[in-house]
């Protein structure tokens, strides 16, 4: 059964009496449905169904400025949250990694995307170190791009911190890749034999 949207539901309440919750979140006790459309006319308040398998199922008595803001705080908090059933894991570092040290970190994203997890990899900007957060994401991403593209693109989550998260590509995506980088090569190809004919004929 698919779950509706948090949102308000009018006057469409098809049970009797409800457990109401008023703006404050303070409980008002069980009511009669007319009690709170009552309420809710009052008030010029909308009523959100918050917990139906409850007995008496919960009404919240809500602003539309709050609902708006908890329908952003579920969908940001839908979006972080893998799929179900999804292995997330996560891999993080400073921007002064030595080289050897980001080939091994590369290598264990590399292992992670083949068996379709996601990675979320997290740079914090080193103190004496100039690098680009993003070069480093880049690198990384250019290593395991035969597999791999941005689920979240790389982003700034707060001073100093940046973070990404890599997924496996679908198998219609590694087509297109394939194609992109045949399509690639075949040209490098066609420039060097091209290099090849005009040294032969300049000697």
């Amino acid at each position: 059964k698919r779950k509706a949207a948090f949102g308000s539901v009018g006057r469409r309440i098809p049970y009797r009496i409800l457990h109401v919750i008023n703006q404050d979140g303070e409980s008002l006790g069980n009511m009669h449905r007319a009690e709170a459309l009552k309420l809710m006319d009052q008030h010029d308040l909308k009523l959100v169904l918050l917990r139906e398998n409850a007995e008496p199922p919960v009404y919240r008595l809500m602003t539309g400025q709050q609902i708006h803001e908890e329908q952003l705080k579920r969908a940001e908090k839908k979006k972080a949250n893998p799929k179900a059933g999804m292995v997330q894991k996560e891999l993080s570092f400073s921007s002064a990694i030595a080289k050897n040290d980001l080939e091994t970190k590369t290598k264990q994203i590399a292992q992670w995307i083949e068996k379709k997890y996601h990675v979320k990899v997290t740079i914090r900007q080193a103190k004496d170190s100039n690098t680009d957060m993003f070069t480093l994401f880049d690198q990384i991403l250019e290593t395991v791009s035969e597999k791999a593209t941005y689920l979240s693109k790389p982003k700034v989550t707060r001073e100093g911190v940046s973070t990404c998260i890599l997924r496996h590509m679908s198998d219609k995506e590694l087509k297109a890749y394939q194609k992109m980088e045949k399509q690639k090569n075949s040209t490098v190809t066609k420039d060097e034999n091209e290099d090849q004919k005009s040294n032969e004929l300049h000697q």
